[in-house]
């Protein structure tokens, strides 16, 4: 079950990944990234730009983590739901 981090460090859980819940949960269209560990992340493409408040445990888990901030709320997925994400047609090479 993947957990939303939120800007004020509650953590939520969140069943529905299809688009609309991601965006819904990020408030906004949604950009992948990764953790330092290999999960798929999803953040607010216009965090940074939308001048949303820093999201320290989701900055904390990501890959540039140290030199890039997350501003916004996360979605971050299991590594179960990271690997089914994987199997999908958007990431299946031709």
């Amino acid at each position: 079950m993947a957990t939303i981090l939120r800007t004020n460090g509650r953590q939520e859980r969140l069943t529905d990944l299809s688009l609309d819940a991601l965006e819904q949960a990020v408030g906004g269209y949604i950009e992948l990234t990764r953790t330092h560990d290999g999960r798929v992340m999803y953040i607010n493409e216009n965090g940074k730009l939308d001048g949303l408040l820093l999201n320290r445990k989701a900055t904390l888990l990501y890959q540039y983590g140290e030199h890039d901030p997350i501003m916004g709320d996360a979605v971050v997925l299991t590594m179960a739901e990271t690997k089914a994400e994987e199997e999908t047609s958007y990431y299946a090479s031709d």
